[in-house]
């Protein structure tokens, strides 16, 4: 693993690639790079050679942490944008959206999933903390699929509740559609995390078969 400064003559940005229409700017952006006979002083190497992919790996458990306290932290945003909102939205009763049972439903089992997503997160790293990430290996697979499926379930309820106004760009929750999708996907994608859990389960199950 070497690091390769921006200004390098052999480095090249070819484009960044869209993201569901948006290009993105900046950090927030995903590059199409080549590297062209790219020369770096042996100062630029991290860790040992040829054990780049085992740092790589090193970084997944706390990684996938730290993508769940992100997520987290949008579906509290995306909360309480939905609150605030149906608190206030008349309908043509001249009730406001909170009044509707369905919309308290919603309310209720996001509030529910939120802290539950939290109380997962804060037990993995927990684990991490005292045992370190390999024996935390299931309870990193488990918040990986379970806190990204409440992150776009709690955003796609406040688009919801929002309306037409929803799916526009007038409110930030399009960008978090776009942008955290993506959520079930890097890191290893729910089904892969879903099935390595499974597994580990079942293990201790026909060990003594």
């Amino acid at each position: 693993m070497i690091l390769v400064p921006l200004d390098n003559p052999g480095y090249k940005l070819i484009r960044n690639i869209p993201i569901m229409g948006d290009v993105g700017a900046d950090y927030f952006s995903h590059g199409e790079v080549t590297f062209t006979n790219c020369k770096v002083p042996v100062t630029n190497l991290i860790g040992e050679a040829g054990k780049g992919f085992a740092l790589a790996q090193a970084r997944l458990g706390p990684g996938r942490i730290h993508h769940c306290m992100r997520w987290i932290g949008i579906c509290e945003r995306a909360f309480d944008l939905m609150c605030k909102h149906v608190v206030t939205r008349k309908l043509s009763d001249q009730k406001v959206l909170a009044d509707q049972q369905m919309i308290q439903f919603w309310i209720a089992e996001s509030r529910a999933e939120i802290n539950a997503a939290r109380l997962m997160v804060l037990n993995a790293a927990q684990t991490i903390e005292k045992e370190g990430a390999k024996a935390a290996k299931d309870e990193i697979a488990a918040i990986k699929f379970f806190v990204a499926d409440i992150l776009i379930k709690v955003i796609d309820r406040a688009i919801q509740v929002h309306g037409g106004l929803g799916v526009t760009d007038y409110t930030l929750l399009s960008f978090w559609y776009r942008h955290e999708r993506a959520a079930r996907i890097y890191d290893g994608p729910d089904e892969v995390h879903k099935s390595a859990l499974a597994k580990s389960i079942l293990k201790k199950y026909t060990t003594n078969l």
